[in-house]
């Protein structure tokens, strides 16, 4: 039988490999998309009046905002998923009490040499 990498690290590896293929000119692209948009531009949130916004940003380079957009999302994604998780956090504090509360019980009570009987019980058939 011939010997090789098991399919575990051999998978790891190739998801490894296919993530960085993936990732990398992604981030090269994001860079130069950034670094190409460095006029000043400044945000205008009154959609009523163009020329003369009554809610607007200072005059910033566009890749800080978008960078800006960016770091926004990314960590609204992050608390939405941090939300997420809340019923799963809340379900592994209950049981980690329970496994607690079971194991001083258990640490309470007396050994099994002071039980009556050292034998399991037997199941009678009829």
């Amino acid at each position: 039988m011939r010997k090789g990498p098991e399919f575990g690290q051999n998978y790891a590896s190739m998801k490894k490999l296919l993530s960085r293929l993936f990732w990398l000119p992604l981030g090269f692209l994001l860079v130069m998309f950034l670094v190409a948009n460095r006029q000043p531009v400044s945000l205008s949130l009154d959609p009523i009046s163009v020329d003369n916004p009554a809610i607007a940003t200072p005059a910033l380079p566009l890749w800080l905002w978008l960078a800006a957009a960016l770091l926004i999302g990314f960590f609204a994604g992050a608390f939405g998923m941090w939300l997420s998780g809340r019923p799963r956090r809340r379900k592994a504090r209950a049981e980690r009490r329970e496994l607690k509360a079971l194991k001083r019980e258990i640490a309470a009570s007396p050994g099994p040499a002071s039980r009556s009987s050292d034998t399991l019980p037997t199941l009678q058939v009829q």
